[in-house]
C-alpha cells in the first residue's frame, strides 16, 4: 500500500497541522489516537472514521453527520456511556484493514450538517476526549504537527470507487475482486455482461470475440458508438476494450473465436461467462470449463414474432456450472447447432432483453461469490417476456453418506 501527501482540501491538511493523526485509506478519512474513557473508567485510544468520497478529483462535502469507532463505546468519566451519540452498534469490517464497532450521530445545535471533514472530526473528538481530559488532563489526541497522507491501495480501476464508499459497502464488494474473469462473446448480451463486471473489483477481464462492430450491433449494445467508431469497423473485443477501460485498467482483448484449435486460452480463469450462438462451441466449452474446474455461467435468449399480431415473445435464460455441480446443464443449455439456437442466430435480439439476460446472469455471478444473499441456490432461470414472469429452478445437490 502505497502513501504519499494529499492536497490540503476538505480540512484535511488543517488536521494534520493542529497535530491530528491523520490519514485516507479506501476513501475513508481515519483520526488515530483518540483519548476516550472505557466502561472501567480506563482512558484508551480509538479511531474515528468517516467517508472521504472524491469525485473527478475533487473531495465532496461530508453528506452527514455521523462517524464509525472502532473501539468499546466511549463514556462519561464516570463510566456511564455517552448515550447522546450513540447510533448503531456491532462489530464489522468497513474495508480492508479496518473494522468498526460503533456508530456515532450528533451534530452541534442549529447546525444543519458539516462543512468539511476538519470541522465534523474536531465536534467527535471535542465530545469523548472531554471526558479523558476529565481523568487525565495529559492526553490529547493532538501531538505534534504532520503530514496529512492518503495510502492508496492497488485497484483495477481509473478511478476510485465511490459508489462502494458512499455505500458503505467496500468490505462485501472486495468479495468480487476476482484475478481473472473471462467473457465468451461480447455481442448483445456479453457486452452488457462487461458494462457491469467493469464495474467491479475484478483485476483483468478477458474478452473474446472475433466478429467486426457493426452498425446493428450499436442498437443492441451499452453506450453509444459514434459514426465514425461505426467506419472504422474495429473487431467487437478491440472496440469494448477501448471504451470501458477509460473506468477499468487491465481489460485484454482476444479478437478472435473461441474453437478447438485455441480452447486452451481459457485456462486459469476464476470464472467465465459463456455469451455464444452455437450450440457446439457452448459443448466444447463445457467439456473444457468443467474438466478445468472453472465455474461459468451461460446465457441464452429465444425470441420470434408472432406474425399474426405482429408482436415478439420469448425469453432469455442464464445456467450456471460449478465444479460442485455439472449433471443439469445439458437439460437447459442448447448444445447443437441444429437446436433453438437457430432462432437466435435470427437476429431478433432486443436492447433490453439483452441487458435483462447479462443482469440476471452477473447478480448470479455475485451471488455465487457471496456478494448477494442466495437463499436457493437456483443452478437456471428463465425470464419470460410475454408473462413478465421469472422461474428458477433449483439443483438438489446429491447428498453424501
Amino acid at each position: 500500500m502505497l502513501a504519499k501527501p494529499i492536497d490540503p482540501d476538505s480540512g484535511l491538511q488543517r488536521l494534520a497541522d493542529e497535530g491530528y493523526q491523520v490519514d485516507v485509506r479506501e476513501q475513508h478519512v481515519l483520526i488515530h489516537g483518540v483519548p476516550y474513557v472505557t466502561s472501567g473508567r480506563i482512558v484508551g485510544m480509538g479511531i474515528l472514521v468517516c467517508p472521504y468520497v472524491q469525485s473527478a478529483g475533487t473531495v465532496l462535502p461530508p453528506d452527514n453527520h455521523q462517524v464509525w469507532w472502532t473501539e468499546e463505546y466511549p463514556c462519561f468519566a464516570s463510566g456511564q456511556p455517552i448515550e447522546q451519540i450513540r447510533n448503531e452498534d456491532g462489530a464489522r469490517e468497513l474495508f480492508s484493514g479496518c473494522s468498526i464497532r460503533h456508530r456515532f450521530s450528533n451534530k452541534p445545535d442549529g447546525v444543519a450538517g458539516f462543512n468539511d471533514h476538519y470541522s465534523k472530526l474536531v465536534h467527535y473528538v471535542t465530545l469523548i476526549q472531554a471526558q479523558a481530559k476529565a481523568i487525565d488532563p495529559n492526553v490529547d489526541a493532538r501531538s505534534e504537527r504532520r503530514e496529512a497522507r492518503a495510502y492508496s491501495a492497488p485497484s483495477p480501476f481509473a478511478y476510485a470507487d465511490s459508489a462502494s464508499a458512499r455505500a458503505e459497502i467496500q468490505a462485501t464488494s472486495s468479495r468480487l475482486a476476482l484475478k481473472r474473469v473471462a467473457i465468451v462473446g461480447v455481442g448483445g448480451t456479453g457486452a452488457y455482461v462487461l458494462d457491469q463486471i467493469a464495474k467491479t473489483p475484478v483485476t483483468e477481464i478477458h474478452l473474446f470475440d472475433g466478429d467486426v462492430f457493426l452498425q446493428h450491433n450499436a442498437f443492441r449494445a451499452p453506450g453509444a458508438a459514434s459514426i465514425e467508431e461505426l467506419a472504422e469497423q474495429p473487431l467487437k473485443a478491440d472496440y469494448f476494450r477501448r471504451k470501458y477501460e477509460a473506468m477499468h485498467q487491465g481489460i485484454v482483448a482476444h479478437p478472435y473465436h473461441v474453437e478447438h484449435a485455441n480452447i486452451g486460452d481459457l485456462v486459469d480463469f476464476d470464472f467465465v461467462f459463456v455469451c455464444v450462438d452455437r450450440g457446439s462451441i457452448r459443448r466444447l466449452l463445457f467439456k473444457h470449463l468443467t474438466a478445468q474446474g472453472i465455474p461459468f455461467i451461460d446465457v441464452g435468449m429465444n425470441l420470434q414474432l408472432v406474425k399474426a399480431t405482429g408482436k415478439l415473445v420469448g425469453s432469455c435464460r442464464f445456467t450456471v456450472c460449478t465444479p460442485d455441480q455439472q449433471d443439469h446443464f445439458d437439460q437447459y443449455a442448447p448444445m447443437d447447432d441444429d437446436d433453438e439456437d437457430a432462432i437466435y442466430r435470427q437476429n431478433i435480439q432486443i436492447a433490453d432483453m439483452n441487458a435483462l439476460n447479462a443482469q440476471l446472469a452477473v447478480m448470479k455471478w455475485k451471488q455465487y461469490f457471496g456478494f448477494y444473499q442466495d437463499d436457493f441456490n437456483a443452478h437456471n432461470g428463465t425470464f419470460s417476456v410475454n408473462s413478465m414472469s421469472l422461474a428458477r429452478d433449483v439443483v438438489v445437490l446429491p447428498r453424501t453418506v
